[in-house]
């Protein structure tokens, strides 16, 4: 069979290949796009999403509180029994003529109309006087006018306390973020005092009773509570280990190196039974550093690491392609660590050591010259021999 039949011309295969060429630079460019895009609509996306639960489940909840207990106190509302309704008096802003007055003052204004005749109460005349109904309580009108003036209707609280925790926002905060922003300073000063309190001793003892007297007998809220203060006393007691620890540990065989977080240290049996002191360590996995396994390792068999907590992730998160800079392996970095080492001194710190490499034109002919006079020393005693022996003397 002749070859030309099977092979493809050489034109359509060049027209293969500058397709392909040009398909690949778009596709390079898209993948370069993507990647430069990712990352800051993700942390974006990230942040907004831990925002909104810190303001769900901490800011709104302590701003509502904040609000009601200014409303509770600033609260003029009366029951609505006290006043009555009165007709042919002039509409007012917001709620035209659905608004009440007092007994005393309602007697005042009839008989006005009946001296002076119809429309001689005016709105002036009735604004200070005037109370608007919530329920089964009443609010002066001014109130009202206040809050009515910031929000729709259809966002008009529908009870007293309602509209004075309303009132509370506008009338002294001028506006929700400042309510915001004061009660989360509350909240840091709150949480401050409250530190203070449980540290002394009658605090601690009245924490204690509450714990073992109340919570510790509830049948479900006991076994809740008992795992979230663990998880809690975890995160935020003080401790003598350092958690912040990044250590190196041969795992999962010798001669295979893992990354792990001290988290404490072992069990007392562990302990005993190993004959000297572990630690707990965290083995993180790629590409979720929160998961991983959890190894009860000798202190004589942990590695320090020089990187932080952020760089541990890092490194985790990306599979091991972002290295932090002051473990990236270089000629510099390689000499002073082996000069570290030799000096057997793996504290110092900054100590650099010039290690330079053996020159070869300097030493190559020093090692080959040796030998040769090696072998030409026995080379002496064979040139006499092929002296031949001396000629005795002849005699005579």
């Amino acid at each position: 069979m002749n070859s030309s039949t099977t092979q493809p011309p050489a034109d359509e295969n060049q027209n293969n290949q500058s397709e392909a060429q040009k398909i690949r630079p778009k596709h390079h460019f898209f993948v370069r796009g993507l990647a430069i895009s990712l990352p800051p609509i993700l942390t974006l996306v990230i942040v907004i999403w831990v925002a909104g639960i810190v303001n769900d489940y901490i800011i709104s909840p302590t701003t509502t509180t904040v609000r009601y207990c200014i409303a509770y106190f600033t609260d003029t509302s009366e029951p609505r029994d006290n006043f009555v309704e009165v007709e042919n008096l002039p509409p007012l802003e917001y709620c035209r003529t659905d608004y009440l007055i007092s007994k005393k003052h309602a007697k005042e204004f009839q008989t006005i109309e009946k001296n002076s005749g119809p429309g001689a109460v005016t709105r002036n005349m009735v604004i200070d006087y005037a109370w608007v109904p919530f329920g089964d309580r009443a609010v002066p009108y001014e109130d009202y006018r206040e809050v009515a003036k910031r929000i729709r209707a259809s966002e008009m609280p529908t009870t007293a306390m309602g509209l004075y925790m309303e009132l509370a926002t506008t009338r002294w905060f001028k506006s929700l973020f400042n309510l915001s922003a004061v009660a989360v300073i509350l909240t840091i000063i709150a949480l401050y005092f409250l530190g203070r309190f449980v540290t002394a001793r009658i605090g601690s003892w009245m924490v204690i009773k509450f714990e073992k007297g109340i919570l510790a007998r509830l049948p479900v809220v006991s076994n809740v509570y008992s795992s979230v203060k663990q998880v809690t006393d975890f995160f935020f007691n003080e401790r003598t280990v350092d958690y912040s620890r990044v250590v190196a540990v041969e795992y999962p065989r010798r001669g295979i190196w893992s990354l792990g977080f001290v988290t404490g240290d072992s069990m007392l049996e562990m302990t005993v039974t190993a004959g000297e002191p572990l630690v707990a360590i965290l083995i993180p996995t790629s590409p979720m550093p929160v998961t991983g396994y959890t190894m009860s390792i000798p202190k004589s068999e942990v590695v320090d690491l020089n990187i932080t907590v952020d760089q541990a992730f890092q490194f985790c998160l990306s599979c091991g392609v972002l290295v932090p800079p002051q473990q990236k392996v270089t000629d510099e970095l390689l000499r002073e660590e082996l000069g570290k080492r030799l000096l057997g001194d793996g504290k110092l710190a900054g100590f650099k050591v010039q290690i330079v490499p053996p020159e070869a034109t300097l030493q190559t002919p020093t090692l080959e010259s040796e030998p040769a006079t090696d072998e030409t020393k026995p080379e002496e005693p064979s040139t006499d021999q092929t002296e031949g022996p001396e000629n005795p003397p002849h005699s005579n």
